[in-house]
């Protein structure tokens, strides 16, 4: 079943739960559409983005449950519009069945979080699903940028990003925010950011930083190229949808851990 962005974006004010259990629906009813997880996962390993948006088999790991912890607190904070402290913003959350280093792991990052919030902006948006049609020949683009802020007369997309580590950061997801935000918000000028959290259980222990801030460019020169990415994997996804499971990635540590550790 074909729509278009305004069609799901229509179904979205009718739908009855979470952003996540709406795309899961999509899913479940074979919504061709399009997102930034679902072309990175795509990109990653076939099979895993097989099983996940054709089998629907979802996993969730600790740190994806850290991670959601986190953009909670992160979505409160800033829909707030105030100071909250960061034992605020932990006593709101469901932290039951957390181990102890991961419950430390969240509070750190939640403190930096809060050591660096955005103060000095106003907000436009918090956690703000989208529906482009970006270009024809695609199915629609859905997302959900995490802050939009406006300084004078530009805007700022900022996505929060939790992990182990920092890793390469990719400037395709913001490329696409901030047309989401020149479309929704009405700005020509749009700076893109990645806040990175690494998850750690002791911050007075550790020799690199935990947070690191890194603005990439999303000019609209950039929008193109994304675009003919775009088309190229949803050509594959299409044609994957007739056939049977994709093979792995050569380097999928999900689906070659058998494998991997022989």
């Amino acid at each position: 079943m074909k729509m278009s962005a305004g069609q799901l974006e229509r179904a979205w004010g009718h739908h009855r739960g979470s952003f996540p259990s709406f795309m899961a629906r999509l899913d479940r009813e074979r919504v061709p559409y399009l997102s930034h997880s679902k072309v990175a996962e795509f990109r990653r390993c076939p099979r895993c983005y097989h099983r996940q948006y054709v089998l629907g088999q979802r996993e969730e790991t600790e740190a994806m449950h850290l991670g959601t912890l986190f953009h909670a607190a992160a979505r409160r904070l800033y829909t707030a519009r105030s100071t909250a402290d960061p034992q605020h913003l932990l006593s709101r959350l469901q932290t039951r069945g957390l181990d102890a280093d991961s419950d430390r792991k969240l509070r750190n990052a939640i403190i930096l979080l809060h050591q660096n919030r955005w103060s000095a902006h106003s907000i436009l948006s918090v956690e703000e699903p989208f529906f482009i049609d970006l270009a024809s020949g695609l199915p629609p683009v859905i997302g959900v940028a995490d802050l939009i802020l406006r300084h004078g007369s530009k805007a700022l997309v900022v996505d929060h990003k939790t992990s182990a580590r920092f890793n390469d950061l990719s400037a395709d997801q913001l490329v696409l925010y901030a047309e989401h935000a020149r479309r929704a918000h009405r700005v020509r000028r749009v700076e893109g950011w990645y806040d990175e959290y690494r998850l750690v259980a002791n911050l007075a222990t550790i020799r690199k930083p935990a947070f690191r801030r890194t603005r990439v460019a999303v000019d609209r020169t950039l929008l193109p190229p994304l675009i003919q990415r775009y088309r190229e994997v949803w050509q594959e996804i299409a044609t994957l949808a007739k056939g049977s499971e994709p093979a792995a990635a050569y380097d999928c540590w999900r689906c070659n851990s058998a494998w991997w550790y022989r």
